[in-house]
């Protein structure tokens, strides 16, 4: 009887310590963000406005309405700036995932949020357009502000998914690149000074 007193009482101690250890799930996030952070990829917590949202899901239990705001992970990756960056306008733009999205040019579930500016990049247009049904079915929002390319996901689509999206991002990052330099190497101010 001593011994089963003393087996419970073990328990009780150790079952708290148990329950604090990550779950195997929350292992493989860990491992997702670590191999993001060593590819020069920047991990965010964050919550965005739902691109696609369900009005019952944000309903309370009262019928009160929610706001339409979803938790997800961004995978931040910053496009190499030159020196003249402040000369040079940012390509803005967004793209989310939505039910029953067909923006012209994009793959179906898509739509343009914030489209690319007319000074846009070609060969990125067609890089974006063309590289959206290579990203994991859970991510749903895709944006470049301020020189940072942003992809928003869930992380469900395990190391492939995030494969998808180091190669999205450093290559939008540099088609930015070079096309920056090339527009600064060639930029008519120069020629004035000579």
């Amino acid at each position: 009887m001593v011994y089963l007193l003393i087996g419970g009482i073990l328990l009780l101690i150790v079952a708290p310590i148990i329950r604090i250890l990550p779950s195997r799930r929350q292992k493989e996030q860990m491992a997702l963000r670590r191999t993001a952070s060593s590819n020069g990829l920047t991990v965010e917590l964050t919550h965005i406005d739902d691109p696609d949202p369900d009005p019952e899901k944000y309903l309370s239990n009262t019928g009160r309405p929610l706001p339409r705001v979803m938790a997800v992970i961004a995978y931040r990756k910053p496009v190499k700036k030159p020196a003249e960056w402040r000369r040079i306008p940012a390509v803005d733009w967004c793209v989310v995932r939505r039910q029953g999205g067909k923006a012209t040019g994009l793959p179906e579930g898509w739509d343009w949020d914030v489209p690319l500016p007319a000074h846009a990049n070609t060969k990125l247009a067609s890089f974006v357009v063309g590289a959206l049904t290579t990203l994991p079915d859970d991510a749903v929002k895709v944006e470049e502000r301020s020189w940072i390319v942003s992809v928003y996901w869930n992380e469900r689509g395990g190391v492939e998914g995030l494969n998808a999206i180091i190669d999205f991002s450093k290559t939008v990052s540099d088609i930015e690149a070079s096309v920056v330099i090339a527009d600064t190497d060639n930029d008519p101010s120069d020629d004035d000074r000579s």
